[in-house]
């Protein structure tokens, strides 16, 4: 059976839910993108930023039974992430110490 080249929203989370492998393709193949040039803003590093975004991903696979659509579309929710895992790098003494 071949993927499907698109999903209605609460169709992909509830795949995602239940830990569907291509749902999850699906996700990052048309999200990756915007995400990481929300978190490239924010981490100057390319590579650093990459990182940020594969914690992202995993964040999002992890989390997503607290994702709650009444309280916003899944991009913004996944936008969050991404924006709060970018500025927490950026925070990390690790991240500081490496402006040096």
């Amino acid at each position: 059976m071949s993927p499907k080249t698109t999903y209605q929203e609460g169709e992909l989370v509830s795949l995602l839910r239940s830990k569907d492998n291509a749902a999850f393709s699906y996700l990052y193949d048309h999200y990756a993108g915007a995400l990481q040039g929300i978190v490239r803003q924010i981490v100057s590093d390319e590579e650093l930023s990459q990182d940020v975004l594969q914690e992202v991903f995993v964040s999002v696979w992890r989390k997503i039974d607290s994702y709650d659509a009444e309280k916003g579309r899944l991009f913004t929710w996944m936008l969050n992430i991404a924006r709060n895992a970018a500025i927490d790098k950026v925070r990390s003494k690790s991240y500081q110490q490496g402006l040096r």
